[in-house]
């Protein structure tokens, strides 16, 4: 009863569907209306999150790269449904953070949830709404401003720069070794959470950051063999428990490299939590409690989807190297995508910085091998580290950063633990999704990441001579779904077929 009366109010307020809700059942016209009247206060006050794509015609949904991607492959009721609990899925988290982001909400979350609940539901058996839902065609926009290479001479700067990239290709390359036993490094791991059913939402510090050994490669398997056969899309989607104890089975050892130099600035070293501070008004990364954030995501790969375990570090600042580094300031961080196969191992692993520079990939699998380079779109590094076969324990793998610049030095894949013996902080897990909303000392969180899902105060000089590549404010920390990363070429790191641009089968002709 409560649920119908805020529904109505809502309707009384004045909001108005923009979907035709006769194609609806009449029972949810008023909640069509309802989810409508919300989304309208949200742009309204100015609050909408960008990290996906909500329509105004399906406003229980959202839309990213990959479902979109996915459309043209489903036929049956069984595959909508699929679909739709995915969208409805990035829907709810999208509702959450734009809902605790109001200044003034005369709102409820859970009749907004309800509703949500109730359109999908009709979606999923309703062929007028799912017709509809196709025939918008609801795109993705890209990360390039085409104004801004037609401006900056794309055709001809894309030439010279070629060069300059290389350079800077080559620079990182000689980085990358087996760092010196001699180097100190300050080591992290993801903490254990044994007892934990939902590790996102119920994150807490620990003493016993070792690897969880809770789950098995048998049960692995047994949880994807059955994700799998419930879809006809090749489709993995687990639940939010089994990705959290894949996330922890899975964390890898984060050493960062220290250093004597009197330049070297310790708190730029420690992956930390992202606050806002009142006081300041602005956003920070608090180094007080070393933290990792944690989402995960899905890929295409020749006709199967897999599933990617993201583990995201973020650090209070790229220390200068000079009076005038271009890559120094405010922000810096790094994300580590684990790409699993079909049976739960490691098959691909990439990285970029928060800015969507400096991508990485690496080949994991004796099944696959890189392919030759497409000649018109910037190539990133490439590397091969064929994870080793295990029975009983699994891979254990490590990242080495330098310090300051936080580049990636080494991955390794080992068959014990690397960490035995040594002392490791633990990482606190964090949801990525806080950073949609982060508490102040208001009711109301605030979203990291502004409207174009840039976080403001992330600024870099190099962006004031890389504009003619057609990105906006190059080397800023961005949101996931706004990764550009590429300068020569258009490519994002959630592109739903990135990797059939990279790897090839080892059979393929």
């Amino acid at each position: 009863m409560r649920i119908l009366i805020v529904v109505t109010l809502a309707v009384v307020m004045g909001a108005c569907a923009t979907t035709d809700p006769a194609i609806y059942s009449h029972s949810l016209q008023n909640c069509l209306s309802h989810l409508s009247a919300f989304k309208k206060e949200v742009r309204r006050q100015q609050v909408s999150d960008v990290q996906v794509v909500s329509h105004q015609a399906f406003p229980y949904l959202a839309f990213d790269r990959f479902s979109q991607s996915q459309l043209a492959g489903i036929v049956t009721v069984k595959d909508r449904s699929q679909w739709l609990d995915y969208t409805a899925q990035l829907a709810a988290r999208q509702r959450q953070a734009e809902f605790n982001n109001l200044v003034v909400n005369h709102f409820e979350l859970p009749v907004l949830d309800h509703c949500a609940s109730k359109l999908t539901e009709e979606a999923k058996h309703n062929d007028r709404v799912w017709s509809a839902i196709v025939q918008q065609e609801i795109t993705i926009a890209d990360s390039y401003e085409p104004w801004l290479r037609v401006f900056g001479l794309y055709p001809i700067s894309s030439q010279l720069a070629q060069s300059a990239i290389d350079k800077e290709k080559k620079r990182i390359l000689l980085g990358f070794h087996v760092p010196e036993r001699s180097q100190p490094t300050v080591q992290y791991r993801l903490a254990q959470r044994p007892t934990e059913t939902n590790l996102l939402a119920r994150a807490t510090n620990t003493q016993t950051p070792r690897a969880n050994t809770t789950i098995n490669q048998t049960q692995i398997e047994a949880w994807f063999n059955r994700a799998l056969s419930d879809s006809t899309l090749d489709w993995p989607m687990l639940s939010d428990s089994q990705v959290s104890q894949l996330h922890l089975h899975y964390a890898p050892l984060i050493a960062v490299e220290q250093s004597s130099d009197i330049a070297f600035r310790p708190e730029d070293n420690i992956p930390g939590a992202v606050r806002y501070l009142p006081l300041e008004q602005k956003p920070a990364v608090d180094t007080s409690q070393p933290a990792i954030y944690l989402h995960h995501s899905y890929t295409r790969l020749y006709g199967k989807t897999y599933l990617q375990l993201n583990y995201s570090l973020w650090f209070a600042n790229r220390t200068p190297t000079s009076l005038l580094d271009p890559y120094a300031g405010q922000f810096d961080g790094v994300l580590l995508r684990l790409t699993l196969d079909h049976r739960g191992r490691p098959l691909l692993l990439d990285s970029i910085h928060h800015c969507g520079c400096y991508h990485m990939v690496f080949n994991l699998s004796e099944n696959f091998t890189f392919a030759n380079a497409p000649p018109d779109i910037e190539t990133p590094l490439l590397f091969e580290r064929i994870v080793p076969s295990y029975d009983a324990m699994p891979p254990s793998w490590s990242v080495t950063l330098s310090h300051g610049e936080h580049m990636i030095k080494q991955v390794d894949w080992h068959e014990q633990d690397p960490a035995t013996g040594a002392q490791t902080q633990a990482l606190k897990p964090i949801d990525y999704d806080q950073l949609r909303q982060l508490p102040t000392n208001k009711q109301n969180t605030i979203s990291l990441f502004d409207h174009r899902g840039l976080l403001p105060s992330s600024e870099r000089l190099e962006s004031t001579y890389l504009w003619p590549f057609g990105i906006p404010s190059a080397g800023a920390t961005r949101q996931l779904g706004h990764h550009a990363i590429a300068f020569i070429g258009i490519r994002h790191f959630d592109q739903p077929r990135l990797f059939e641009q990279i790897v090839r089968p080892v059979n393929a002709p």
